[in-house]
Order: C-alpha cells, then sequence, then structure tokens
C-alpha cells in the first residue's frame, strides 16, 4: 500500500484536489514497480525551496522541486517531496502550459526521483523528461487552481 500525505505550507487560500494528486502520485509508483511505501508532498514557497537547497545541497538557487528519500536501503518508499508554487506559477507562464500542467510535471518529477531517476546530466535530464510525458498522459482532473 502506498501512502500519500498532502500539506499544505503555502497558503489556505490555495486550492487543490488531495484524491487526484493521490492518483496520479500512485500511477507513476505503481508503473515504476514501487507498490508500499509513504510519501508526504509539501506545498510551499520558493523561499523555502531556497532555503532547503542552501542547507542540503549547499546551492543558493531557486527550484521548483525537491524530493528527498527517507528510507533505509531495502526498506519501503519513505520520501518527501516539497514543490513550490511560487515556482510553479512563473514556469507555467514561461514554458506556456497551464498551472495544473505544470504542477503536475513537477510532481512527476519528483517522484521520479524519489523511486531513483536522476537528472545531474544531459542524459538523465533526457529520461526524466520522456517520462514525465509520458506520465503526465496520466492527467485527466484538476490538481490545483
Amino acid at each position: 500500500m502506498i501512502e500519500i500525505k498532502i500539506l499544505n505550507d503555502f497558503n489556505s487560500s490555495l486550492s487543490y484536489n488531495d484524491k487526484s494528486i493521490e492518483k496520479i502520485s500512485k500511477e507513476v509508483l505503481l508503473c515504476e514497480k514501487c507498490n508500499k511505501g509513504s510519501i508526504s508532498i509539501i506545498l510551499t514557497n520558493k523561499k523555502y525551496l531556497n532555503q532547503l537547497k542552501k542547507k542540503y545541497f549547499n546551492i543558493d538557487v531557486y527550484t521548483d522541486v525537491i524530493a528527498f528519500n527517507l528510507e533505509d536501503e531495502n526498506d519501503c518508499l519513505d520520501g518527501e517531496i516539497y514543490i513550490s508554487i511560487d515556482d510553479v506559477k512563473e514556469n507555467s507562464k514561461i514554458y506556456s502550459n497551464s498551472f495544473n500542467e505544470e504542477f503536475a510535471r513537477v510532481l512527476i518529477h519528483g517522484v521520479l526521483h524519489l523511486v531513483g531517476y536522476n537528472d545531474i546530466n544531459g542524459k538523465e535530464k533526457g529520461i526524466m523528461k520522456n517520462l514525465e510525458s509520458k506520465y503526465l498522459t496520466f492527467l485527466k482532473d484538476e490538481l490545483i487552481s
């Protein structure tokens, strides 16, 4: 069983569909052969993700998503995905995507990190982009607005 928890640390007026976020996250996990575990998805702001990036990666940049894999080796999946709503909004304009589609892309990206994908070099980035596009086809509902 996969448990998904969603925490809104952005603001109380943010509207999201927790069932749809859980559904697409679980679909990606199942396609990646992961059927046990727990993920917390934290919706937050640009400043907080920047602080996490500095603290844990020693890099002073803004980013739309950070994923932390918390499980010990050979344990069930245990992770946290932090999503910057500010950056999702900005990126949706830059890339001419809907806010909902951009949020789904970032969410999928975070899930892929938790199951072991990286995006350090061009080849890895290409693999992740292809998987994001593949799994975006699962998007049937509004996740966030």
